[in-house]
C-alpha cells in the first residue's frame, strides 16, 4: 500500500477516497494561514488529480500521508515539479501540509526527510528547494532541520498581490 515510509508515517499515492478528508484540511484557516485563501472541495478535487497525473509523469509528487498507528489520511508531505515564471525555475521543491491535529509531532520534519531520502534515492534528484513566505516561520525551521541553508528572499511571481504573503525565502539542498 505504501510507496515508503518513515517511522511513524506511510507514504501513498492519492485515491478517490481522500478528496473528502484533504478538503477539510484544505478548509481550516489555520491550516492555510501562510496561503492567500483556503481551498474548497473542488480546488482539492483538482489539486489531487494534478498530484496522480505528476506521479504518473514523475514518479513522485505531494504524497498523501497516513500514520502508521492508526492508518489515518494526515494531509502531504512529498515533492513537486514547479514551472512558474521565476530565476530559479523550473525546480522540484519539497513540501507539507498537515491537518492541524497532527502538529507539534515532529511529523513535517519525519516526513520531509524520507521524502529527501525517496527524492535522491530512487528519483535521482541532485536538489531540492523548499519556499515559504518570510512570515512562516514554523515551516522555515523545519527547512533549516532539514539541513537546508536559505539561498534568498524574494517577492514571488504568484503572490505579488498579496503583501502579507509576497515576501518569501527559498531555501536548497543538495544529494548528500
Amino acid at each position: 500500500m505504501y510507496l515508503f515510509t518513515s517511522a511513524r508515517l506511510g507514504f501513498r499515492t492519492w485515491q478517490h477516497s481522500d478528496i473528502a478528508t484533504m478538503a477539510a484540511i484544505n478548509a481550516d484557516p489555520a491550516v492555510m494561514e501562510f496561503f492567500p485563501s483556503i481551498q474548497d472541495h473542488e480546488q482539492t478535487k483538482a489539486f489531487i488529480s494534478r498530484m496522480q497525473q505528476l506521479f504518473e509523469e514523475k514518479g513522485y509528487c505531494y504524497f498523501a500521508v497516513d500514520t502508521l498507528h492508526n492508518g489515518s489520511l494526515i494531509g502531504f508531505i512529498g515533492i513537486a515539479y514547479q514551472t512558474y515564471e521565476a530565476p530559479f525555475t523550473p525546480y522540484t521543491d519539497i513540501g507539507w501540509r498537515l491537518c492541524k491535529e497532527a502538529w507539534g509531532n515532529g511529523y513535517a520534519t519525519e516526513g520531509a526527510k524520507a521524502c529527501m531520502e525517496y527524492a535522491f534515492g530512487k528519483c535521482g534528484l541532485a536538489k531540492l528547494y523548499a519556499i515559504a513566505p518570510i512570515i512562516n516561520v514554523r515551516s522555515i525551521r523545519i527547512m533549516q532541520k532539514l539541513g537546508m541553508k536559505e539561498v534568498m528572499h524574494f517577492a514571488h511571481p504568484l503572490l505579488q498581490h498579496d503583501a502579507r504573503l509576497r515576501e518569501c525565502v527559498l531555501y536548497e539542498v543538495e544529494k548528500p
